[in-house]
């Protein structure tokens, strides 16, 4: 197999899942039935046609005026003996897999929305839409976990670097029983905390030129665990950026941290004394307490206060003379933050705190405005999305939603997926929406994504656009079952 072929075919996987909310697929037909919403079932960058027994691939088309996109046969798999296998992110058939490896004992223990680390008994793989795929041979090593390996031959322990892809050595005692990987080539057990490999610790001027070639300890503590977010942990009350191989402390609260997510690559965590902003990469440990940014990105805002709560960017507001209106949307005029400070409200923004008077919320649906409770409020980790009392909002404008019981509406934690109990509505992948009119009031349309009476208990996200059961397959807003597919499929978590 050619890998040049397998990383196309990776790429390719990633940009449909990009697109593929911008408009409705040719032969994609949805509809309200307990039977599967379509003929040809499309899944990451694949098009299953069961009744003429094809597998189809996503390809690009046009000329010099138009753009486009077609499926059309592979004729290199093979639908009587293939094998789907759907690996996090990444979907593949038998005939691309990047190596040869036991699919009834692989399993993902590591993943993003760029690559996934998995292994079954003999070999770690690392596959990545970017980067060459890598195989790491552990068939003289036993599994302490997935990222600590014991030799057959010796007994000495040796870690899985995340960095090179490479099993190197512990070199320092640990307590192997206990032994848990947090983040990086961080790790701890029931003793304390470590570094394991190469890294560099900031020196007495905030160089990184103290450098250390072996695993150390970094923390002598007993039967503590870590608290562990996507670019920090807090442990034993000290607080680590997690984001290369240098030893990053920040001098910040980890028990009143608060962390807002300003977008996919902007963020910050504050404690009320100290800020730590991040515009891409992570965490610095000497970016805190600068002169400022523009705007909210500005320390002194976040200084010596009582922090109390900081209300997701999500919730769009406009400033009405000293009071704040929710739900008021203006995606081109970012007015700031409100945030609880002292048991009061204040709007951040220009450097300064700004008291509220009244927090309000505006109902587009009958233009009304009343005193805003935080206790109906529910801002789903989808962006644009947020409901308040039984009505969903997206960019402000009520949604339709009489094929769904919006007091039960929740989220499917780490997919694009609400559910009712009952039904799902699909909400990834927004690239623009229908409009219908009720009684003189215009609501945005979203019902050709919704799937009625699918859901059941067993249903989880495979990723973020696919989840099943065990017996139905969802990607985006269709529905089939895995039998009628009349392939093997193999789904690794």
């Amino acid at each position: 197999m050619k890998i040049d072929r397998l990383l196309i075919v990776l790429s390719l996987g990633i940009l449909f899942t990009a697109c593929k909310g911008q408009g409705r697929k040719a032969n994609q037909v949805s509809n309200s039935s307990t039977e599967d919403t379509v003929k040809q079932f499309i899944i990451g960058n694949y098009m299953i046609v069961p009744e003429s027994k094809e597998v189809r691939t996503y390809k690009m088309i046009g000329g010099a005026n138009w753009d486009g996109f077609t499926f059309e046969k592979d004729p290199k798999i093979n639908y009587n003996t293939t094998t789907l296998l759907a690996l996090g992110n990444n979907v593949f058939f038998k005939e691309y897999f990047p190596f040869n490896f036991d699919v009834d004992k692989l399993k993902i223990f590591m993943r993003d929305e760029f690559y996934f680390l998995c292994r079954d008994d003999k070999n770690i793989y690392y596959t990545s839409a970017q980067l060459k795929p890598v195989k790491i041979d552990i068939s003289n090593f036993d599994a302490i976990n997935d990222f600590v390996y014991k030799s057959k031959k010796n007994g000495k322990l040796f870690f899985l670097d995340i960095k090179s892809y490479q099993l190197l050595p512990v070199e320092i005692e640990i307590d192997e029983k206990s032994i848990t990987h947090i983040a990086t080539n961080y790790f701890y057990d029931k003793n304390g905390l470590y570094f394991f490999g190469e890294h560099s610790k900031l020196n007495s001027k905030g160089y990184y030129d103290d450098y250390f070639a072996k695993s150390e300890k970094l923390i002598d503590a007993q039967n503590i665990k870590p608290i562990i977010s996507k670019k920090y942990f807090f442990y034993n009350k000290q607080v680590f950026a997690t984001d290369d191989n240098n030893i990053k402390k920040l001098t910040i609260n980890g028990d009143k941290i608060i962390e807002i997510n300003i977008n996919s690559t902007e963020s910050f965590i504050t404690d009320g004394k100290t800020i730590y902003s991040d515009l891409n990469y992570g965490y610095d440990d000497n970016e805190h307490n600068e002169k400022g940014y523009y705007g909210i990105w500005y320390p002194a805002l976040y200084s010596n206060i009582d922090l109390q709560k900081i209300y997701s960017p999500q919730l769009y507001f406009q400033k009405s003379g000293n009071s704040v209106v929710f739900n008021k949307y203006d995606p081109n005029n970012f007015q700031g933050l409100i945030a609880r400070i002292n048991n009061g409200y204040f709007l951040l923004a220009d450097k300064k705190k700004t008291p509220i008077e009244k927090m309000l919320f505006y109902h587009p649906e009958t233009k009304s405005t009343e005193i805003f409770e935080e206790k109906y409020l529910k801002i789903y980790p989808i962006e644009r999305f947020l409901q308040y009392k039984n009505v969903l909002y997206f960019e402000g404008i009520p949604v339709e939603t009489s094929k769904l019981n919006m007091s039960n509406l929740r989220e499917i934690k780490n997919s694009n997926y609400l559910t009712d109990g009952k039904s799902l509505i699909y909400l990834g992948n927004i690239g623009g929406y229908g409009n219908i009119e009720k009684d003189g009031i215009e609501y945005a349309e979203f019902n050709d994504r919704i799937i009625e009476n699918v859901y059941t208990a067993n249903m989880k996200p495979i990723n973020a656009d696919l989840l099943s059961d065990g017996l139905t397959l969802i990607s985006s807003a269709q529905k089939i079952k895995i039998k009628r597919l009349g392939l093997n499929v193999k789904i690794v978590e």
